[in-house]
């Protein structure tokens, strides 16, 4: 089983997609997950941080966007 995330935001919100995924992943943690991945949109396409490991304490290097999607397993 995954735990699956995302976020968007309205013109003018938040920026922080990445951070807000983020915090979303970090609540399913509970479930025992071991990799873990985010993906923001970006002008011309989509940026990714892909891992294996834990997701506590994790800070991904993504850019600033209003729509995020995560992914655990």
């Amino acid at each position: 089983m995954c735990g699956i995330f995302g976020y968007v935001g309205k013109d003018g919100a938040s920026d922080r997609a990445a951070d807000i995924v983020l915090r979303g992943l970090q609540r399913l943690e509970y479930r025992g997950y071991d990799s873990w991945g985010i993906a923001v949109a970006r002008e011309g396409g989509v940026a990714v941080d892909k891992r294996v490991g834990k997701i506590g304490e994790a800070v991904p290097a993504l850019p600033a966007s209003r729509a995020g999607l995560g992914h655990t397993r």
